[in-house]
This record gives structure tokens, C-alpha cells and sequence, in this order.
């Protein structure tokens, strides 16, 4: 195990990784690279034959972090995932581990780490996937009413553009976030800065970036990826900034017709926690998956 505290070294080794055995919509590089705070820094530890961990070091706080980020074939995700807690533990026995998994691998973990480690669940993540194929343009039917009532008043009311977010000045997309992070609960303005470095760095890394502009102003913007192997489009970023009732709804709906048009058959939009779900669900997904949320210590 080699292990990589300079993300900007290590560029090439995670790209490797994630190319060989990505499979989570977090598993992008510039994900990682924008997620570094002052406090908060990256480490990629290399396992060799494209196999690794990224993960997240909080130093004043003692705190490692993991989000689905064993990149390995799935039989050897447990054994490189217990050696990286074994390196955690002995650098430092006070450290704490939070991870993020799938309710599979999560359980393997459980299951096989609980004579070893303390564990605790934290939360859980709901993550919908929505089939552009089955998505109708003009949102007919009885299920679609309501957002077909405010995709009406908005393009009645409005002269509505989308532009390349690359493309539009960074004080006027920082605008916009200013307002969002008002707006939202903790856990969301906790991710400010990560939007802030996507915003510094031209959006390098989403292969879609796109912000809408209302009679000249903008309003919002948004973008992602594709999931490493994977058919799926991941729309990780959606900022808006509350300036007309039901924005929300408007821009969501916007983003999955715009990607219907590109000819991308099925997106995510995102992990999210029951409140925030709730309002995702009326876009009416296929399918939903879960990850957990969970706490790894040492016994005393």
C-alpha cells in the first residue's frame, strides 16, 4: 500500500481506478479535487493494479472518510477496504472512520468487522434513478399536472435560455450560490466550498454544464457525469436561487428534458436524505437505491 497525500500527483493513479473499477456517481476526480477544504484533505491510497481508497482526512478532528470508494473488483473491496482501516487505527487509535456504502457492502462490513470495531449507523441516503425513455415531453396524464401548470407559467412568463455555464461570469454564478446556501438546511451549506472550487475551476471535469437565464438574469445552474461503467448520467450539481416560487421544480424538470433531448436514457440525481428525496420523487423515478451512512472506532 502506497499512500498518496497529494491528489494532484496522484491524478493519474485515481483516474486508472476509476476507469478500472468506478462505479458510484461520487467516482470522479474532480469530484475529489473540489471536495478539499482547508480542513479536509484527500488521500489516495494505492493498492496497486488500479486498486485503491480515496478518502477524506480531517486532521483537527480525527476523522477519515469514505464514500464509496473502494475501487477493486467486488470480491476484493472488504479485504483493501479492513486493510485502510488497519493503517487508520494504527497511525492513530482515537481516529473515527464514516463511510458510505451500498446496504450490501455495508452489511458485509457490519458483519465481518464487528468483533474488531465499534459501528454505528448514522443515516441513509436514497438515490433515484429516473428513465429518460418512459419521461414525456409534454407531461401528459393526471400524474404530471402540477409540474406541467408550473413549466407552463414559466414559459409563458419568461424568456427562458439555457448557456454553457463555462461561459457565464463567475461573480454571477457565485450570486446565485450565495442565495442557495441561505436557503438550505446545514448539512447542504456544508457543501458550499465544493461548489465554490467547481465554479473557480470552469466546471473542468462535468462533461454537461449548463445555467438558465430568465428574461436575461441567471437563475440558476447545473451539470455532471456519466457513472464510471456504467449507462447512467449523474446530474450531481443543481443550484438555484429561490428568486420565483416552484424554481425548484421548474429547473429539476428542465435538466431531465434537456438530457432526454442529448439522448441520455437514464439519470441520477442524487443521494439525499428523506426531505430532500420527497421533493425528487415527483418527478416520478424508476427505481430508487440506498446507501448508508456509518461510524467506525476502535473498542476501548
Amino acid at each position: 500500500m502506497k499512500v498518496n497525500e497529494d491528489i494532484l500527483k496522484a491524478k493519474q493513479k485515481i483516474i486508472r481506478a476509476i476507469d478500472a473499477y468506478g462505479f458510484s456517481p461520487d467516482h470522479n476526480y474532480f469530484n475529489y479535487l473540489y471536495s478539499q477544504t482547508a480542513g479536509k484533505k484527500c488521500v489516495f491510497f494505492d493498492f496497486g493494479k488500479s486498486r485503491g481508497i480515496v478518502a477524506f482526512y480531517s486532521k483537527g478532528k480525527r476523522i477519515w472518510r469514505v464514500i464509496n470508494g473502494v475501487f477493486a473488483p467486488e470480491g476484493e473491496r472488504f479485504g483493501i477496504f479492513s486493510d485502510f482501516l488497519g493503517r487508520a487505527f494504527k497511525q492513530d487509535p482515537s481516529t473515527r472512520v464514516f463511510a458510505e456504502f451500498d446496504e450490501d457492502f455495508k452489511s458485509i462490513v457490519f458483519k465481518k468487522l464487528k468483533a474488531s470495531y465499534k459501528l454505528n449507523s448514522n443515516y441513509c441516503m436514497h438515490w433515484p434513478i429516473y428513465n429518460l425513455t418512459k419521461l414525456d415531453e409534454k407531461l401528459k396524464g393526471k400524474k404530471w399536472k402540477k409540474l406541467r401548470n408550473v413549466n407552463n407559467r414559466y414559459c409563458k412568463s419568461f424568456k427562458i435560455q439555457s448557456k454553457d455555464a463555462k461561459k457565464v461570469n463567475k461573480e454571477v454564478l457565485k450570486g446565485v450560490l450565495n442565495k442557495w446556501v441561505k436557503k438550505r438546511f446545514p448539512r447542504d451549506r456544508a457543501n458550499y466550498h465544493y461548489y465554490l472550487n467547481l465554479i473557480k475551476n470552469n466546471f473542468e471535469g462535468l462533461e454537461i454544464s449548463r445555467a438558465l437565464s430568465f428574461n436575461g438574469e441567471i437563475f440558476s445552474f447545473s451539470g455532471g457525469w456519466m457513472v464510471p461503467n456504467s449507462s447512467v448520467f449523474y446530474c450531481g450539481v443543481g443550484i438555484f436561487n429561490y428568486g420565483h416560487k416552484d424554481l425548484g421544480d421548474f429547473v429539476n424538470l428542465d435538466d431531465l428534458l434537456y438530457l432526454k433531448k442529448l439522448g441520455y436514457r437514464s439519470v441520477d440525481l442524487g443521494g439525499s436524505e428523506e426531505s430532500l428525496f420527497h421533493f425528487k420523487k415527483k418527478f416520478d423515478p424508476e427505481k430508487v437505491y440506498k446507501t448508508y451512512v456509518f461510524s467506525i472506532s476502535a473498542k476501548k
